[in-house]
């Protein structure tokens, strides 16, 4: 296997389907990697997609749980994180902190697939 992908979700509530179909499609792929040839799924919010974890609907919630359950690697920007106070949230779901930067550079050098919502 030699496939890696990132779904960035950048989409506020103001796009919802957006929202919600990014985290389907993690988990969908998560469900196929082996017959797929996927080494990595995980999912990154930033700018919008951070103010998504301010308030969840149960919905969200609920398919950021399944992430967890299934090992798929959840994070958040760092500064979005901290300039919305939402540390709790974050925590609560077991996501990873990292700076945007971060994170872009990596898919770039580490050849991820990147899909944004």
């Amino acid at each position: 296997m030699s496939g890696k992908i990132a779904i960035v979700i950048v989409s506020d509530w103001d796009q919802k389907t957006k929202v919600i179909s990014g985290l389907k499609i993690a988990k969908r792929i998560n469900e196929a990697r082996q017959e797929n040839g996927i080494d990595a799924v995980e999912v990154f919010f930033y700018s919008g997609g951070a103010k998504v974890l301010k308030a969840m609907p149960d919905e969200v919630d609920q398919l950021l749980n399944e992430l967890k359950q299934r090992n798929i690697t959840a994070k958040a920007c760092i500064n979005e994180t901290k300039a919305l106070g939402l540390e709790e949230n974050v925590k609560r779901h077991a996501m990873q902190l990292e700076f945007a930067r971060d994170a872009f550079s990596r898919y770039a050098v580490n050849g991820y697939t990147v899909i944004s919502f």
